[in-house]
Protein backbone atom coordinates (compact mmCIF):
# COMPACT_ATOMS: atom_id res chain seq x y z
CA UNK A 1 0.00 0.00 0.00
CA UNK A 2 2.99 2.61 0.49
CA UNK A 3 3.66 1.83 -3.19
CA UNK A 4 -0.17 3.58 -3.89
CA UNK A 5 0.17 6.37 -1.28
CA UNK A 6 3.79 7.21 -2.43
CA UNK A 7 2.27 7.75 -6.13
CA UNK A 8 -0.69 9.81 -4.75
CA UNK A 9 1.99 12.31 -3.15
CA UNK A 10 3.71 12.69 -5.84
CA UNK A 11 0.18 13.65 -7.50
CA UNK A 12 0.12 16.43 -4.94
CA UNK A 13 3.55 17.36 -5.63
CA UNK A 14 2.53 17.82 -9.48
CA UNK A 15 -0.45 20.35 -8.59
CA UNK A 16 1.56 22.35 -5.96
CA UNK A 17 3.05 24.78 -8.53
CA UNK A 18 -0.12 25.25 -9.94
CA UNK A 19 -2.85 24.76 -6.98
CA UNK A 20 -4.54 28.08 -7.95
CA UNK A 21 -5.36 27.40 -11.16
CA UNK A 22 -8.60 24.91 -10.17
CA UNK A 23 -10.98 25.79 -7.21
CA UNK A 24 -14.34 23.57 -6.61
CA UNK A 25 -17.00 25.89 -5.21
CA UNK A 26 -17.04 24.75 -1.81
CA UNK A 27 -14.18 22.75 -1.65
CA UNK A 28 -11.03 25.00 -2.14
CA UNK A 29 -8.59 24.45 -4.45
CA UNK A 30 -7.89 20.89 -6.17
CA UNK A 31 -4.89 20.61 -4.91
CA UNK A 32 -6.34 20.84 -0.87
CA UNK A 33 -8.69 17.82 -1.99
CA UNK A 34 -5.88 16.18 -3.57
CA UNK A 35 -3.63 16.44 -0.03
CA UNK A 36 -6.92 14.81 2.18
CA UNK A 37 -6.40 11.97 -0.18
CA UNK A 38 -2.44 11.38 0.03
CA UNK A 39 -3.23 11.74 3.85
CA UNK A 40 -6.28 9.47 4.30
CA UNK A 41 -4.51 6.81 2.48
CA UNK A 42 -1.27 7.04 4.02
CA UNK A 43 -3.11 6.77 7.48
CA UNK A 44 -4.74 3.89 6.09
CA UNK A 45 -1.37 2.44 5.03
CA UNK A 46 0.13 3.18 8.65
CA UNK A 47 -2.98 1.05 10.44
CA UNK A 48 -2.60 -1.79 7.95
CA UNK A 49 0.97 -2.20 7.79
CA UNK A 50 1.36 -1.36 11.66
CA UNK A 51 4.41 0.71 10.13
CA UNK A 52 5.78 4.11 10.55
CA UNK A 53 9.15 5.70 10.32
CA UNK A 54 10.77 6.94 13.38
CA UNK A 55 10.95 10.69 13.16
CA UNK A 56 13.78 12.86 13.56
CA UNK A 57 14.88 15.91 15.41
CA UNK A 58 13.94 18.02 12.88
CA UNK A 59 9.88 16.37 13.02
CA UNK A 60 10.15 16.76 16.33
CA UNK A 61 11.13 20.43 16.12
CA UNK A 62 8.35 21.36 13.13
CA UNK A 63 6.05 20.03 15.47
CA UNK A 64 7.30 21.92 18.52
CA UNK A 65 6.48 24.98 16.47
CA UNK A 66 2.97 23.73 15.04
CA UNK A 67 2.07 23.33 18.85
CA UNK A 68 3.28 27.08 19.50
CA UNK A 69 1.01 28.15 16.77
CA UNK A 70 -1.90 26.04 18.04
CA UNK A 71 -0.76 27.53 22.05
CA UNK A 72 -1.10 31.34 20.47
CA UNK A 73 -4.80 31.24 20.20
CA UNK A 74 -4.40 31.59 24.41
CA UNK A 75 -3.63 35.21 23.82
CA UNK A 76 -4.75 35.95 20.31
CA UNK A 77 -7.42 39.04 19.76
CA UNK A 78 -9.23 36.94 16.96
CA UNK A 79 -9.36 33.41 17.85
CA UNK A 80 -11.64 32.71 15.12
CA UNK A 81 -8.44 33.81 12.71
CA UNK A 82 -6.14 31.77 14.83
CA UNK A 83 -7.86 28.60 14.83
CA UNK A 84 -8.93 28.98 10.84
CA UNK A 85 -4.76 28.79 10.49
CA UNK A 86 -4.20 25.64 13.02
CA UNK A 87 -6.14 23.82 10.30
CA UNK A 88 -3.56 24.86 7.93
CA UNK A 89 -0.56 23.98 10.21
CA UNK A 90 -2.05 20.95 11.32
CA UNK A 91 -2.30 20.03 7.32
CA UNK A 92 1.40 21.01 6.92
CA UNK A 93 2.86 18.77 9.85
CA UNK A 94 1.15 15.86 8.55
CA UNK A 95 2.71 16.84 4.91
CA UNK A 96 5.99 16.67 7.01
CA UNK A 97 5.46 13.28 7.77
CA UNK A 98 3.90 12.02 4.70
CA UNK A 99 7.17 12.85 2.93
CA UNK A 100 9.43 11.61 5.92
CA UNK A 101 7.67 7.87 5.70
CA UNK A 102 7.64 7.29 1.91
CA UNK A 103 10.54 8.98 0.39
CA UNK A 104 12.84 6.74 1.66
CA UNK A 105 15.28 6.32 -1.81
CA UNK A 106 17.41 8.30 -3.83
CA UNK A 107 14.80 7.03 -7.00
CA UNK A 108 12.05 8.63 -4.59
CA UNK A 109 13.58 11.76 -4.28
CA UNK A 110 14.49 12.17 -7.77
CA UNK A 111 10.52 11.49 -8.27
CA UNK A 112 10.01 14.08 -6.09
CA UNK A 113 11.60 16.88 -7.76
CA UNK A 114 10.49 16.02 -11.37
CA UNK A 115 6.88 15.42 -9.96
CA UNK A 116 7.38 19.77 -8.60
CA UNK A 117 9.10 20.58 -12.06
CA UNK A 118 6.30 19.01 -14.76
CA UNK A 119 3.88 20.88 -12.13
CA UNK A 120 5.76 24.55 -12.55
CA UNK A 121 5.08 23.31 -16.71
CA UNK A 122 1.38 23.57 -15.85
CA UNK A 123 1.93 27.03 -13.81
CA UNK A 124 4.16 28.67 -16.87
CA UNK A 125 1.59 26.92 -19.44
CA UNK A 126 -1.65 28.51 -17.62
CA UNK A 127 -0.16 32.15 -17.57
CA UNK A 128 0.53 32.18 -20.75
CA UNK A 129 -2.66 30.94 -21.72
CA UNK A 130 -3.96 34.20 -19.38
CA UNK A 131 -1.09 36.28 -20.85
CA UNK A 132 -2.78 34.96 -24.53
CA UNK A 133 -6.54 35.88 -23.15
CA UNK A 134 -5.71 39.57 -22.01
CA UNK A 135 -6.34 38.14 -18.83
CA UNK A 136 -3.68 40.43 -16.59
CA UNK A 137 -3.90 39.51 -12.32
CA UNK A 138 -2.62 43.20 -12.25
CA UNK A 139 -3.34 46.13 -14.52
CA UNK A 140 -0.20 47.95 -13.59
CA UNK A 141 2.36 46.58 -15.88
CA UNK A 142 0.22 44.25 -16.98
CA UNK A 143 1.54 41.12 -15.06
CA UNK A 144 -0.08 37.70 -15.35
CA UNK A 145 0.37 34.33 -13.42
CA UNK A 146 -1.29 31.10 -13.44
CA UNK A 147 -5.05 31.09 -12.75
CA UNK A 148 -5.91 33.58 -9.61
CA UNK A 149 -2.47 32.91 -8.13
CA UNK A 150 -0.83 36.35 -7.55
CA UNK A 151 1.85 36.97 -9.50
CA UNK A 152 4.49 37.39 -6.39
CA UNK A 153 3.85 33.87 -5.36
CA UNK A 154 3.59 32.64 -9.18
CA UNK A 155 7.33 34.51 -9.58
CA UNK A 156 8.35 32.05 -6.56
CA UNK A 157 6.63 29.00 -7.39
CA UNK A 158 8.84 29.34 -11.06
CA UNK A 159 12.12 30.43 -9.65
CA UNK A 160 12.39 27.46 -7.22
CA UNK A 161 11.87 25.27 -10.26
CA UNK A 162 14.97 26.31 -11.84
CA UNK A 163 17.29 24.63 -9.80
CA UNK A 164 15.79 21.76 -9.53
CA UNK A 165 15.39 21.53 -12.95
CA UNK A 166 19.53 21.88 -13.59
CA UNK A 167 19.71 19.22 -10.69
CA UNK A 168 17.75 17.10 -12.84
CA UNK A 169 19.23 17.77 -15.87
CA UNK A 170 22.64 17.08 -14.87
CA UNK A 171 21.59 13.72 -12.64
CA UNK A 172 23.44 10.37 -13.58
CA UNK A 173 20.96 8.17 -13.12
CA UNK A 174 20.47 6.00 -15.61
CA UNK A 175 16.42 4.89 -16.61
CA UNK A 176 14.70 4.32 -19.84
CA UNK A 177 13.50 8.06 -19.91
CA UNK A 178 16.73 9.79 -18.79
CA UNK A 179 17.11 11.05 -22.46
CA UNK A 180 13.58 12.32 -22.22
CA UNK A 181 13.91 13.67 -19.35
CA UNK A 182 16.90 15.64 -19.79
CA UNK A 183 15.47 17.36 -22.18
CA UNK A 184 12.23 18.24 -20.44
CA UNK A 185 14.43 19.36 -17.56
CA UNK A 186 16.56 21.77 -19.84
CA UNK A 187 13.90 22.94 -21.66
CA UNK A 188 12.06 23.90 -18.52
CA UNK A 189 14.91 26.52 -18.37
CA UNK A 190 13.98 29.09 -20.89
CA UNK A 191 10.12 28.42 -20.22
CA UNK A 192 10.72 29.31 -16.89
CA UNK A 193 11.98 32.63 -17.72
CA UNK A 194 8.95 33.28 -20.00
CA UNK A 195 7.07 32.50 -17.59
CA UNK A 196 9.19 35.15 -15.07
CA UNK A 197 8.78 37.71 -17.40
CA UNK A 198 4.90 37.23 -17.35
CA UNK A 199 4.82 37.47 -13.72
CA UNK A 200 7.35 40.93 -13.65
CA UNK A 201 8.10 39.79 -9.91
CA UNK A 202 11.19 41.14 -9.33
CA UNK A 203 12.40 39.51 -6.17
CA UNK A 204 12.23 36.64 -7.99
CA UNK A 205 14.30 37.75 -10.87
CA UNK A 206 17.07 37.99 -8.01
CA UNK A 207 16.22 34.54 -7.16
CA UNK A 208 16.64 33.37 -10.79
CA UNK A 209 20.09 34.74 -10.91
CA UNK A 210 21.26 32.66 -7.92
CA UNK A 211 19.15 29.88 -9.73
CA UNK A 212 21.13 30.51 -12.88
CA UNK A 213 24.48 30.42 -11.18
CA UNK A 214 23.83 26.79 -9.93
CA UNK A 215 22.76 25.98 -13.61
CA UNK A 216 25.89 27.63 -15.29
CA UNK A 217 28.32 25.67 -12.70
CA UNK A 218 26.16 22.00 -12.65
CA UNK A 219 27.02 22.38 -16.98
CA UNK A 220 31.30 21.22 -15.69
CA UNK A 221 29.41 17.80 -14.82
CA UNK A 222 28.28 17.64 -18.37
CA UNK A 223 30.93 15.97 -20.98
CA UNK A 224 32.19 19.37 -23.07
CA UNK A 225 31.31 18.16 -26.45
CA UNK A 226 27.60 17.04 -25.40
CA UNK A 227 28.11 20.98 -23.68
CA UNK A 228 29.04 22.70 -26.92
CA UNK A 229 27.12 20.71 -29.20
CA UNK A 230 23.90 20.22 -27.57
CA UNK A 231 23.25 22.05 -24.70
CA UNK A 232 24.24 25.46 -24.82
CA UNK A 233 23.15 26.04 -28.27
CA UNK A 234 19.69 24.88 -27.72
CA UNK A 235 19.57 27.62 -24.51
CA UNK A 236 20.85 30.47 -26.64
CA UNK A 237 18.21 29.27 -29.10
CA UNK A 238 15.22 28.98 -27.14
CA UNK A 239 16.32 32.33 -25.54
CA UNK A 240 16.60 34.26 -28.33
CA UNK A 241 13.60 33.33 -29.93
CA UNK A 242 11.91 34.17 -26.72
CA UNK A 243 13.43 37.92 -26.04
CA UNK A 244 11.10 40.00 -29.28
CA UNK A 245 7.99 38.76 -27.25
CA UNK A 246 9.31 39.59 -23.75
CA UNK A 247 10.86 42.41 -24.47
CA UNK A 248 6.98 43.89 -25.55
CA UNK A 249 5.41 42.77 -22.31
CA UNK A 250 4.44 45.60 -19.39
CA UNK A 251 5.08 42.73 -16.51
CA UNK A 252 8.85 43.01 -18.13
CA UNK A 253 9.55 46.75 -18.21
CA UNK A 254 8.96 46.32 -14.18
CA UNK A 255 12.01 44.64 -13.94
CA UNK A 256 14.04 48.04 -15.37
CA UNK A 257 12.51 49.63 -11.76
CA UNK A 258 14.47 47.09 -8.86
CA UNK A 259 16.96 50.09 -9.10
CA UNK A 260 14.77 53.06 -8.51
CA UNK A 261 12.33 51.31 -6.10
CA UNK A 262 15.48 49.99 -3.50
CA UNK A 263 16.28 53.62 -3.77
CA UNK A 264 13.58 55.83 -3.55
CA UNK A 265 10.20 53.30 -3.44
CA UNK A 266 8.42 51.92 -0.77
CA UNK A 267 9.12 48.26 -1.83
CA UNK A 268 4.82 48.20 -2.90
CA UNK A 269 4.07 49.48 0.58
CA UNK A 270 6.22 46.99 2.37
CA UNK A 271 8.13 49.46 4.37
CA UNK A 272 4.91 50.41 5.69
CA UNK A 273 3.89 46.71 6.71
CA UNK A 274 7.41 45.43 7.96
CA UNK A 275 7.11 49.30 10.42
CA UNK A 276 3.51 48.35 11.81
CA UNK A 277 4.92 44.81 12.41
CA UNK A 278 7.67 46.09 14.17
CA UNK A 279 5.66 48.13 16.13
CA UNK A 280 3.56 45.60 17.46
CA UNK A 281 6.75 43.08 18.20
CA UNK A 282 7.94 45.68 20.79
CA UNK A 283 4.54 45.86 22.43
CA UNK A 284 4.16 41.86 22.53
CA UNK A 285 7.86 40.57 21.88
CA UNK A 286 7.87 37.12 23.80
CA UNK A 287 4.61 35.43 22.85
CA UNK A 288 2.98 37.58 19.44
CA UNK A 289 -0.32 38.34 18.91
CA UNK A 290 -1.24 34.89 17.77
CA UNK A 291 -1.35 32.62 14.67
CA UNK A 292 -2.38 34.61 11.24
CA UNK A 293 -2.94 38.44 13.24
CA UNK A 294 -0.56 40.26 11.21
CA UNK A 295 -3.44 41.64 9.07
CA UNK A 296 -4.61 43.16 12.16
CA UNK A 297 -1.89 44.88 13.77
CA UNK A 298 -0.84 47.14 10.41
CA UNK A 299 -2.19 49.99 9.31
CA UNK A 300 -3.25 48.08 5.53
CA UNK A 301 -4.51 45.19 6.54
CA UNK A 302 -2.25 42.71 4.66
CA UNK A 303 -0.28 39.73 5.47
CA UNK A 304 3.46 41.11 6.24
CA UNK A 305 5.18 39.94 3.10
CA UNK A 306 7.64 39.02 4.83
CA UNK A 307 8.18 35.63 6.47
CA UNK A 308 10.40 36.21 8.82
CA UNK A 309 8.84 39.22 10.16
CA UNK A 310 5.26 37.67 10.07
CA UNK A 311 6.31 34.56 12.29
CA UNK A 312 7.83 37.29 14.54
CA UNK A 313 5.13 39.21 15.11
CA UNK A 314 2.79 36.32 15.31
CA UNK A 315 3.99 34.26 17.75
CA UNK A 316 6.77 35.97 19.18
CA UNK A 317 10.67 35.13 19.90
CA UNK A 318 9.42 31.65 21.24
CA UNK A 319 7.69 30.92 17.92
CA UNK A 320 10.72 32.56 15.50
CA UNK A 321 13.44 30.50 17.41
CA UNK A 322 11.78 27.66 16.93
CA UNK A 323 11.25 28.50 13.56
CA UNK A 324 14.86 29.67 13.22
CA UNK A 325 16.13 26.21 14.62
CA UNK A 326 13.95 24.69 11.90
CA UNK A 327 15.95 26.82 9.00
CA UNK A 328 19.26 26.01 10.59
CA UNK A 329 18.48 22.00 10.83
CA UNK A 330 17.76 22.16 7.15
CA UNK A 331 20.82 24.21 6.13
CA UNK A 332 23.27 22.02 8.10
CA UNK A 333 21.56 18.86 6.70
CA UNK A 334 22.28 20.84 3.34
CA UNK A 335 25.71 21.74 3.87
CA UNK A 336 26.30 18.19 4.77
CA UNK A 337 25.93 16.42 1.03
CA UNK A 338 28.45 15.98 -0.97
CA UNK A 339 29.61 19.02 -2.83
CA UNK A 340 27.48 18.61 -5.68
CA UNK A 341 24.29 17.82 -3.81
CA UNK A 342 24.73 20.66 -1.34
CA UNK A 343 24.97 23.33 -3.89
CA UNK A 344 22.13 21.89 -5.45
CA UNK A 345 19.71 21.81 -1.70
CA UNK A 346 21.60 24.96 -0.40
CA UNK A 347 20.89 26.84 -3.75
CA UNK A 348 17.22 25.86 -2.94
CA UNK A 349 17.16 27.24 0.08
CA UNK A 350 19.04 30.71 -1.01
CA UNK A 351 16.24 31.29 -3.40
CA UNK A 352 13.17 30.27 -0.67
CA UNK A 353 15.17 32.80 1.16
CA UNK A 354 14.95 35.36 -1.03
CA UNK A 355 11.02 34.45 -1.61
CA UNK A 356 10.64 34.52 1.90
CA UNK A 357 11.89 38.57 2.19
CA UNK A 358 9.14 39.56 0.19
CA UNK A 359 6.37 37.00 0.64
CA UNK A 360 4.42 35.62 3.72
CA UNK A 361 5.31 31.73 2.81
CA UNK A 362 5.83 30.44 5.93
CA UNK A 363 2.49 28.35 5.99
CA UNK A 364 2.61 27.57 1.80
CA UNK A 365 3.18 23.96 1.07
CA UNK A 366 5.52 24.30 -1.51
CA UNK A 367 8.15 25.33 1.78
CA UNK A 368 7.30 22.23 3.80
CA UNK A 369 7.79 20.45 1.00
CA UNK A 370 11.73 21.58 0.19
CA UNK A 371 12.47 21.55 4.00
CA UNK A 372 11.27 17.94 3.94
CA UNK A 373 12.98 16.39 0.92
CA UNK A 374 16.24 18.00 2.11
CA UNK A 375 15.73 16.40 5.54
CA UNK A 376 15.08 13.19 3.10
CA UNK A 377 18.18 13.35 0.90
CA UNK A 378 20.40 13.84 4.07
CA UNK A 379 19.33 10.65 5.71
CA UNK A 380 20.06 9.22 2.17
CA UNK A 381 23.54 10.25 2.11
CA UNK A 382 24.74 10.28 5.75
CA UNK A 383 23.25 6.55 7.24
CA UNK A 384 24.84 4.17 4.85
CA UNK A 385 24.84 0.85 6.28
CA UNK A 386 23.38 2.27 9.67
CA UNK A 387 19.87 0.36 11.27
CA UNK A 388 16.74 2.96 10.58
CA UNK A 389 14.21 2.30 13.20
CA UNK A 390 10.75 1.75 12.33
CA UNK A 391 8.11 2.64 15.35
CA UNK A 392 5.60 -0.34 15.68
CA UNK A 393 2.45 1.23 17.27
CA UNK A 394 1.48 -0.05 20.74
CA UNK A 395 4.58 -1.85 21.07
CA UNK A 396 7.31 -0.39 23.56
CA UNK A 397 10.57 -2.39 21.24
CA UNK A 398 11.12 -0.18 17.96
CA UNK A 399 11.69 -2.74 15.63
CA UNK A 400 14.82 -2.44 13.76
CA UNK A 401 15.57 -2.80 10.14
CA UNK A 402 18.85 -2.40 7.61
CA UNK A 403 18.61 0.99 5.88
CA UNK A 404 19.71 0.53 2.23
CA UNK A 405 20.63 3.12 0.19
CA UNK A 406 20.15 3.50 -3.94
CA UNK A 407 23.49 1.48 -3.89
CA UNK A 408 22.41 -1.89 -2.56
CA UNK A 409 19.95 -3.30 -5.50
CA UNK A 410 17.59 -6.42 -5.33
CA UNK A 411 17.86 -8.55 -8.17
CA UNK A 412 16.32 -6.94 -11.21
CA UNK A 413 17.76 -3.69 -10.46
CA UNK A 414 15.13 -2.77 -7.85
CA UNK A 415 16.09 -0.43 -4.86
CA UNK A 416 15.03 -2.26 -1.30
CA UNK A 417 13.20 -0.12 0.66
CA UNK A 418 13.21 0.76 4.07
CA UNK A 419 10.21 -1.41 4.97
CA UNK A 420 10.18 -5.16 5.02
Amino acid sequence: MRKYAFWLSLVLIFMMPWEGVFRLPGLGTATKLAGFGVAAFWLATVVITNQIRKPTPFHMMVGLFVLWNALSVFWSGNINRTVSQLTTWAQLLLLVFILWDLYTTKTALLAGLQAYVLGAYVAVGSAIANYSAGNSFYTNYERFSAGNTNPDGFGFLVALGIPVAWYLAGSRLKTQWSALLKFVNYAYIPAALFGLSLSGTRTALIATAVSMVFGLASLTRIRPWIRVVFILPFLILAIYLMLPHVQTMKSFERFGTIATELSEGDLNERLILWGDGYSSFLEHPLLGVGSNMYRKVNSLGKVAHNSYLSVLVEVGLVGFALFGIILTMAVIQAWRHRRWDAAFWLTILLVWAIGASSLTWEARKTTWLFLSLITVSSALTHRRGVAVPLVKRNDSDAQVVPHTEPGNLLPGGKEKPYFV
